[in-house]
């Protein structure tokens, strides 16, 4: 389902592109008095948990400066435009309101804000890019925030005739309105980095979806849909022949129309049938019900499956995933030598970052990388391989991504993160040495403690690791998320 992130439409079938981590929708939070936090917390577990909105209609104008041949009449380029915008208002509670032609270019700003004058325009975009939309919103009170400036730059080399128009047009207007890419194949907002781009301009189910639950239905239109859904459901590390921990799944009516819950099924023999929201149920407007989902791996590795939830408002598909561990847990390592793992914190960007690297701290404490301070934080680990301990894989996330790193000690999730998110800096695969955690049950081997790891959930992406199983405690009361294996949820050991 679509949730916002910023990506490119681009052609379909493109290769040896540089891989992006925002594409086609930039979504910023508008600048702040000094010293002031302007930070959107969506959450990414949500389908629709999108941070962000219009409160109202859509205003906007048209620059035909630059516009290719195809294009050369304002009004023909203006109801081409239009037409995709309509689309969407049939669908849902959110009116475009057209105010002719402008000099304003797209994505203008003044003194680094937006200038609040929605405009569609064209440029340069290279790459082989279609479309560009970018939106600013005002990090004020509650999710959803309210957007309040969005402008969309069309390729003036690619955009040159009526059906590419009528693709794009479509395609940028669902971003405009809050929709960032579908992580379903075959929609119109489908997009990288979790579906494939295509062809398609009439909207499908999850567009449908994703706009009705932002803007609720439109006029006087009834229907039954939820918008309760998690974009996956993932049952970790499991020991092969074990079953997981049960994870439940709310389903929520969001509509204003009864749901009935026709039936539903799994697929993939790693995950047995839910049980819960009895087949024939139907839910008023804002009832809920819930789904118990588990998982049991019959081997080693990844498994994929979909639960399959048909509703008289059609199907929602709902990705499973799981990790078989059939490897035995490592012997206590061996009295080796140790280097101290060093906590730093930058208080303008409230993020954290550890490392046991000379050269990365010797440049955080002599200023070279200004901003940085220590917390007085430490703990250990090993400077080479050794018995007991694997290899810390370290990433780091460029912005818009949050400028920040991250390290596991799983083999598995470090080949999960370079699949998924290519987008990420792959820096080395071994900065340190720890142990590895029974994913069963989160304990370390002798001679070794917990390390901790949560997660902001914010835009601007950062973890924290430490050994403090209150300091851990205290991060969750703040709103961070633990990660890690077992009830103690422990992600890495470290030697004492």
């Amino acid at each position: 389902m679509s949730r916002l992130i910023h990506l490119w439409l681009a052609l379909p079938l493109l290769i040896a592109l540089p891989c992006r981590a925002a594409d086609d929708f930039v979504l910023r939070p508008l600048p702040q008095a000094a010293g002031g936090h302007a930070r959107a917390t969506p959450d990414f577990l949500y389908l629709f948990g999108n941070p962000a909105r219009w409160p109202g209609g859509i205003s906007w104008s048209y620059n035909p400066a630059g516009a290719p041949a195809a294009f050369s009449s304002s009004s023909n380029a203006v109801s081409a435009i239009a037409a995709g915008a309509a689309k969407w208002a049939a669908v849902c509670g959110v009116q475009f309101s057209y105010q002719g032609t402008t000099s304003v270019a797209p994505d203008t700003e003044v003194n680094g804000k937006p200038d609040f004058n929605n405009v569609v325009g064209w440029g340069s975009l290279g790459g082989g890019v279609l479309g560009a939309t970018s939106a600013f919103y005002s990090p004020t009170g509650n999710a959803p925030f309210p957007l309040v400036d969005t402008d969309i730059i069309l390729s003036v080399d690619l955009v040159t005739s009526n059906s590419t128009m009528d693709r794009v047009a479509t395609h940028e207007w669902g971003h405009a309105l809050g929709l960032a890419h579908s992580n379903l194949n075959d929609q119109v907002m489908s997009g990288t980095p979790e579906s494939q781009y295509n062809s398609l301009t009439e909207l499908q189910a999850d567009d449908v979806r994703g706009c009705r639950c932002l803007y609720g239905m439109p006029g006087t239109q009834k229907q039954g849909y939820t918008c309760s859904l998690p974009r996956n459901v993932d049952f970790g590390t499991v020991d092969v022949g074990s079953a997981s921990g049960p994870q439940t799944v709310a389903l929520s009516n969001d509509g204003n129309a009864p749901l009935t819950i026709v039936n539903y099924s799994t697929s993939g023999p790693e995950f047995p049938q839910p049980e819960g929201c009895t087949p024939g149920t139907t839910l008023a407007s804002g009832a809920n019900c819930t789904l118990t989902l588990q998982a049991r791996p019959s081997s080693a590795g990844s498994h994929s499956g979909d639960l399959t939830i048909a509703t008289s408002d059609g199907n929602y598909d709902l990705p499973l995933l799981v990790r078989g561990f059939a490897v035995p847990i490592p012997p206590a390592p061996p009295e080796s030598p140790t280097v101290d793992v060093i906590e730093f914190y930058h208080a303008q960007l409230d993020h954290y970052f550890m490392s046991a690297l000379q050269p990365d701290i010797q440049a955080l404490d002599s200023g070279q990388s200004p901003g940085w301070q220590r917390t007085g934080r430490t703990f250990k680990a090993f400077p080479d391989a050794t018995p007991g301990a694997g290899p810390v894989c370290r990433f780091y996330l460029p912005p818009p991504f949050g400028d920040s790193h991250f390290y596991s000690v799983s083999a598995a999730e470090c080949t999960l993160v370079r699949q998924k998110y290519p987008g990420f800096v792959y820096e080395s695969p071994n900065v340190m040495y720890l142990g590895m955690p029974d994913p069963a049950n989160g304990a370390c081997a002798a001679g070794m403690i917990p390390v901790y790891r949560v997660w902001d959930k914010r835009i601007d992406t950062n973890h924290r690791y430490m050994t403090d199983r209150a300091l851990r405690d205290q991060m969750v009361a703040l709103g961070w998320v633990k990660e890690g294996y077992g009830d103690d949820v422990v992600i890495m050991c470290a030697p004492q």
